[in-house]
């Protein structure tokens, strides 16, 4: 895949927000919340420490034993094996080295966290990317391939991300168009480090945008199906009513035939790829545009794969994406 290209306009966005993240951890309050005001960020700044990688000797990934269920199938094996997998399913084999790293450790946390809370009486996780993360055997692919995601889980070996001394949800997906989302806004919890933010340089994502067209006789008989009480006029420019959206830019609530839908409801009736949608009508057809690709809480790839390419650290992405979090060794 082709890394991030941008306009001239947007580059010099891109640089401005690159440069305050800078002081994410690091800076005095006072400018702290000067960055936030203006990329109009969450009150909470990043606090992701240093930016080192594993101590060298380390081998916490090679001792720690994960359980997988793939399929049907229960599998045993160390992080490592586990978490090179992970990398070779969920990243484009072309990411930069801090983009990969970043993964890894966000990778690492999800699957420890998950050991603490599993959704699966025998295993910690499965290999189901719509359920827990994505699993590619690293004896299938080429040396070369498993060597290059190996290494980034060797270079972060052990290290995971906390929020007041217990592991985060380090959730992550493809690209947010250009604004993340609050956990809050999409699965009703809230996570203090896990806020709306600015994120530029996906325009290259293959989801950056995408349109999805509807025959308008289905698009009413789905809003039928959830809702029996949506009424149709005559005139289409009454079937859509107020619309209103998250700080992450998603559609909260939309009125369709005279009903309020979430976005989220609307996302799953017609197989969106975001809640951060626009809707038109033409004479036969209802025309959905989208911006990005997943629930868009936590860390954007493509959004971590720009900031790579801008020369910044896995630790400074990670801090960006996930506010107020620690970076610290796992404990054994």
């Amino acid at each position: 895949m082709k890394h991030a290209v941008f306009s001239a306009a947007a580059a010099l966005v891109f640089v401005v927000l690159m440069a305050m993240i800078q002081k994410i951890g690091l800076a005095s309050a006072k400018s702290a919340a000067a960055a936030e005001a203006q990329h109009g960020a969450p009150a909470e700044t990043g606090t992701v420490q240093a930016a080192q990688d594993a101590p060298e000797g380390r081998d916490y990934d090679g001792s720690h034993q994960i359980r997988v269920l793939q399929g049907e199938t229960l599998r045993e094996m160390d992080l490592r094996t586990y978490l090179t997998g992970v990398l070779l399913a969920e990243l484009p084999d072309s990411f930069a080295p801090e983009a990969k790293k970043a993964q890894a450790i966000a990778c690492r946390t999800y699957a420890l966290r998950c050991g603490l809370h599993s959704r699966h009486d025998r295993a910690a996780v499965c290999t189901d990317s719509t359920c827990c993360q994505g699993w590619t055997d690293p004896e299938s692919v080429s040396p070369s391939r498993r060597a290059d995601a190996e290494a980034a889980v060797r270079a972060t070996d052990g290290l995971v991300l906390r929020y007041g001394g217990e592991l985060i949800d380090a959730t992550f997906f493809s690209c947010s168009g250009g604004r993340t989302e609050a956990a809050v806004e999409v699965w009703g919890s809230d996570a203090p480090y896990l806020q709306a933010v600015d994120s530029p340089g996906e325009e290259q994502a293959p989801h950056d945008t995408d349109e999805i067209r509807v025959p308008l006789g289905e698009f009413q008989d789905r809003l039928r199906e959830e809702n029996p009480d949506v009424v149709f006029p005559p005139a289409q420019g009454a079937w859509i009513g107020a619309v209103s959206r998250t700080a992450g830019g998603g559609v909260d609530q939309i009125e369709l035939g005279g009903r309020a839908f979430s976005g989220r409801t609307v996302r799953r009736l017609f197989s969106l790829r975001s809640t951060a949608f626009t809707l038109t009508l033409t004479g036969d057809e209802a025309i959905f545009e989208t911006r990005g690709y997943g629930h868009r809480v936590g860390m954007s790839q493509y959004g971590a794969e720009a900031m790579a390419e801008a020369g910044k650290t896995c630790a400074e992405i990670l801090a960006w994406y996930y506010r107020g979090a620690q970076l610290a060794p796992a404990e054994d």
